[in-house]
């Protein structure tokens, strides 16, 4: 068989798809029951009408915006518990989508006692606080982007600014994923002269998770960590690595842990937009022999029909802001941690690293709501079909399984190799 893992990824796939698709959560409480539940406060959102923190297994939400619980402390709860079977909104299922997260349920806050710390996780939240603030010291009004692309902190950008970014097809640009992991992993690698000895792979796995759990421990960063990891251990043992197989094994690992995942579009995005460059980017770049654009097409191929469902439109003009944006994201992020670094050190010197990199940001700012404003840049969609999503996912597979059977073929007669295209 050629990829057993992906075999047992579809299968597990559709396993989950079965156990979850009309089965009732198993509340631990009933609805507005008055509870008390124990945990570390992991992080805190700040919204518009309320602050949402996440604490052990559930999201605690606090519409007076006075608690302010530090992230680190650990804490006892006391409020209302609303059920998650009772949080279905039109077309959204937004109990279903908090179990996709990974937790159990919704808190509204009455009162709480600090109880103990979380060293690991009050380390995590000194540091985060500390890029934030530092961040909005030096950049002011680019602030929130800057803390948005290293933080994913994106619910500080404002509407205006998430538009210019979905109606360009650069949303993926503001929430964190392998391109923003894969920046930081080369510049990591840079200062400890490259990955050539075990220790030095510990070291920076140790730093990626803790990166990880600052930001949130999305799918999308959890995946491009794991990869990444994948990557240079294949190095170490001098075996070759099938993007495939390791893609299939590290959603069997997501799946086990959490089958509501497969309902979480971070996950859904992050999967088919990694399947999609390792299987489609070699012919793509045969085709056009440029890395970016054959990037940016390969990685639509299989998403394309996910944001025309999900978000009500498709961005027409992705291939022209991707090749303004994506090359300026290495000197934008290397940049705003060089400032933050030389923050401590020379104050003049950070401000001057930070007004170079605002002047670059202004100019992808400027060229991209340029681009935004053209009137075929972004067709909206007010009523997207499902059918039309499974007729195209359904042509599509079927040419790569076609395609992967072929392969197969060719091996058995020795006329291909095992990694010739993925």
């Amino acid at each position: 068989m050629r990829r057993p893992l992906l075999i047992m990824y579809i299968i597990l796939l559709s396993i989950s798809f079965i156990y979850t698709k009309n089965k009732t959560i198993d509340d631990k409480f009933s609805e507005n029951e008055i509870v008390i539940v124990k945990g570390v406060v992991k992080d805190k959102i700040e919204k518009e009408r309320y602050d949402q923190y996440k604490i052990g297994n559930f999201l605690v939400n606090d519409y007076s915006k006075n608690k302010d619980l530090d992230i680190g402390k650990v804490v006892k709860v006391n409020g209302k518990y609303k059920s998650l079977d009772n949080m279905k909104f039109e077309n959204f299922d937004y109990g279903r989508y908090i179990r996709s997260v990974g937790y159990e349920g919704l808190i509204y806050i009455d009162k709480y006692e600090i109880i103990n710390n979380s060293n690991i996780y009050l380390f995590i939240g000194n540091i985060k606080e500390y890029i934030k603030d530092t961040f909005r010291y030096l950049y002011k009004e680019k602030s929130d982007f800057i803390n948005s692309i290293i933080l994913g902190k994106k619910e500080y950008l404002s509407e205006e600014e998430k538009e210019i970014f979905t109606r360009t097809g650069t949303s993926h640009i503001i929430a964190i994923s392998g391109l923003h992991t894969g920046l930081l992993c080369g510049m990591i690698a840079f200062i400890m002269g490259g990955i050539n000895r075990y220790y030095k792979l510990v070291i920076l796995s140790m730093l990626m998770i803790l990166y990880s759990l600052m930001v949130g421990s999305s799918p999308s960063i959890v995946r491009s960590i794991f990869f990444m990891i994948v990557l240079y251990l294949s190095v170490f043992l001098e075996r070759k690595r099938d993007g495939i197989s390791t893609l299939s094994l590290i959603g069997i690992f997501f799946i086990i842990n959490n089958p509501y995942i497969i309902y979480n579009i971070s996950f859904q995005l992050s999967f088919l937009a990694t399947l999609s460059i390792i299987y489609f980017y070699g012919y793509i770049n045969e085709i056009f022999k440029i890395s970016l654009v054959s990037l940016t097409i390969s990685a639509n191929i299989l998403t394309i029909p996910l944001v025309y469902y999900n978000f009500k439109g498709v961005p027409l003009l992705t291939i022209v802001s991707n090749m303004i944006i994506v090359p300026f994201m290495g000197v934008i992020i290397y940049l705003s941690v060089a400032s933050i670094i030389i923050f401590r050190i020379n104050l003049w010197v950070a401000k001057l690293i930070a007004c170079f990199n605002k002047y670059i940001i202004d100019i992808i700012y400027y060229l991209l709501s340029k681009i935004s404003t053209f009137n075929f840049a972004y067709i909206e969609i007010d009523n997207p079909k499902l059918y039309c999503v499974i007729i195209y996912y359904i042509i599509l597979f079927s040419y790569m399984i076609y395609n992967e059977l072929k392969i197969m073929k060719e091996q058995e007669n020795e006329l291909q190799g095992y990694y010739k295209k993925c």
